[in-house]
């Protein structure tokens, strides 16, 4: 083998074998919530509970608290330290910043 070609080999497996730590470091980064009540952990994609949904616990000074628009049928809620982007019609969860 010449030694570009070892050098390339050995560029490659080193790139591959730290591609599992990209993953993990993605994952522990995502940012969760601690439901008060419930003491459930909850993250993106889960469903929140279902006084959430409810229209007035919507924070309605958003942009004040430097939070990008909601989309459709959803809206803005604190959950503990957390504003959490509820949608309305599910209670799914499409957003988690913290509170500052």
């Amino acid at each position: 083998m010449k030694p570009s070609q070892t050098l390339y080999a050995l560029l490659l497996g080193a790139t591959l074998s730290c591609l599992p730590l990209a993953a993990t470091a993605a994952d522990a980064s995502e940012e969760s919530v601690t439901a008060p009540h419930t003491e459930r952990e909850l993250k993106v994609g889960d469903k929140a509970p279902d006084q959430y949904k409810r229209d007035d616990l919507a924070v309605r000074d958003w942009r004040a608290k430097g939070l990008p628009a909601p989309e459709e049928d959803s809206h803005w809620v604190r959950l503990a330290d957390h504003y959490v982007l509820v949608q309305t019609t599910n209670g799914v969860i499409l957003a988690i910043q913290p509170a500052t």
